[in-house]
């Protein structure tokens, strides 16, 4: 064997025998095992539990418009889009903090001809060459391996932050448009009461034609009437924010996209029931913690790449080619060129920077580790909160249920009993002002609930398929809505 290949496999077999020697990132637990200390065995707030589907949970409201809305979103939204381009630019920076660990293969040529004027005599020299050139850094102690883990998990890190942006986004819009249904219902409620308390003023100024009624009964239904009148402008223009807000996730212009597309509709309605899942298990999906995590990886893979700094690095460096010249009109001569050279560098004295960078990654893990712990807690908190609002807006939705069927009873009641002179107009504007604010109180808790299930499907970093069968909370609904109808085209004359 040539000694220049000898030397060369020795120069390889040495560096791989070194790379036993190489540094390990900075030793840390797993996201389950941190997950298991930390998450309690079941939650606090008891819910009646479903299966689970997290991958198109805004399907579970039943609302085919959301559905599409939400897709549409998903698809659409420019912040998505450049999410995904920075997941883009995290993986190509992993290719090429990867190539650093392999060797580099160049191809070179060069042509000359120069004139020689010192020392005579006097004539041209014409050079031509081409070779191959090759160069290799081993990484012997891990520094270029530890760089390429970090990279890797900083675009694990970037992957999850862009899921962490699609359930934000889903959410969001399903926000915006369960505030856009409140505020069409709202409208509605304004709309029909406006109805109720423009008949309950004809009847007022009809009994006051024939001496039945005072100019002060008068007087108080037409105030009433011109408050009502006065708060339908801000719901109409709540309407329109809504929509502008939905354009915009949607990545249009707020004008390419009215009201008129959605036409009117009823606020979504979700079911009472939570995934019957564990903390653990609920906190290990949402992206928030996994790319607390990623980061925490990150950090460590840095404090070895850190840590490395204080070794030798070594370099390879080998070139073959031939090369033609031609001295003063001389015969042209030709040879075979060869080059090999290894090389190594090790730190002496650099005041302090090695340990100093050590130290600064040491505290950034640390930083890192106590973000996770409190994404952690933080997650917690919100798993059990919503699962608490949850609970609580579907039962404001059934007792609130009830007192509307009750007030709309109290209303038809004053007007017939004010009509056959046994009561005061008093009890009929008391009667209207009730059953208007209870109308209002249910239409809120009924975008409270879908509010919280909404909240409950991010909070869990996704949501949960409900089974086939019956719903209290929608039943309710249902026979409030009912009796809102009758209300609306029967209390009054």
């Amino acid at each position: 064997m040539p000694p220049r290949i000898r030397t060369t496999l020795l120069a390889f077999a040495v560096s791989l025998a070194l790379a036993a020697c190489a540094v390990p990132p900075a030793t840390h637990a797993d996201l389950s095992q941190q997950v298991r200390q930390m998450a309690p065995t079941e939650f606090d707030v008891a819910v009646p539990p479903d299966s689970m589907d997290a991958d198109a949970w805004w399907q579970q409201f039943g609302d085919p418009v959301m559905h599409d809305l939400v897709s549409t979103v998903l698809d659409q939204n420019l912040d998505l889009k450049a999410a995904a381009e920075r997941v883009r630019q995290a993986e190509a920076q992993t290719t090429v903090q990867h190539a650093a660990l392999l060797p580099e293969l160049n191809a070179n040529a060069n042509a000359s001809d120069t004139r020689i004027i010192v020392p005579p005599p006097l004539g041209y020299v014409r050079q031509a060459g081409f070779g191959l050139s090759a160069s290799w850094n081993p990484d012997v102690f891990g520094g270029e391996r530890l760089a390429l883990l970090a990279a890797k998990a900083q675009a694990t890190g970037t992957r999850e932050a862009l899921n962490e942006l699609r359930l934000a986004l889903a959410a969001n819009t399903a926000d915006a448009y369960i505030e856009l249904r409140w505020a069409q219902s709202e409208l509605g409620i304004l709309e029909d009461n406006q109805r109720i308390r423009e008949r309950t003023l004809r009847l007022t100024q009809e009994r006051l034609h024939y001496g039945l009624s005072t100019k002060l009964d008068v007087a108080r239904a037409q105030n009433q009437l011109s408050e009502l009148q006065a708060r339908i402008p801000p719901v109409q223009s709540r309407i329109q924010h809504q929509s502008s807000l939905i354009a915009v996730y949607t990545g249009r212009t707020p004008e390419s996209l009215n009201t008129a597309v959605f036409g009117r509709g009823e606020i979504p309605v979700p079911r009472t029931s939570a995934p019957s899942t564990l903390p653990s298990e609920a906190l290990l999906r949402r992206p928030d913690v996994r790319v607390a995590y990623a980061a925490v990886e990150q950090r460590a893979a840095q404090v070895g790449a850190a840590r490395a700094e204080r070794y030798p690095k070594f370099s390879l460096n080998l070139s073959d080619g031939l090369l033609a010249a031609s001295y003063l009109g001389l015969p042209t001569l030709t040879d075979n060129l060869f080059s090999a050279a290894l090389g190594a560098t090790s730190p002496i004295f650099n005041a302090g920077r090695i340990d100093a960078d050590i130290a600064k990654s040491e505290s950034q893990m640390r930083e890192s580790q106590l973000n996770l712990n409190g994404a952690l807690l933080n997650a917690l908190k919100d798993i059990e909160d919503t699962r608490s609002d949850l609970v609580s807006a579907s039962g404001a939705v059934e007792r609130l249920g009830a007192a509307l069927g009750a007030s709309g009873d109290a209303l038809r009641l004053s007007n017939e009993l004010y009509k056959g002179g046994a009561s005061s107009f008093l009890d009929v504007l008391t009667a209207q002002e009730s059953y208007l604010h209870d109308d209002e109180s249910l239409n809120e808790a009924k975008r409270d609930h879908a509010l919280a299930a909404v909240a409950m499907y991010r909070a869990l970093g996704g949501g949960w398929r409900v089974e086939a069968g019956g719903d209290a909370v929608a039943a309710n609904a249902s026979a409030s809505d009912s009796a809102k109808g009758a209300v609306a085209h029967g209390a009054t004359p």
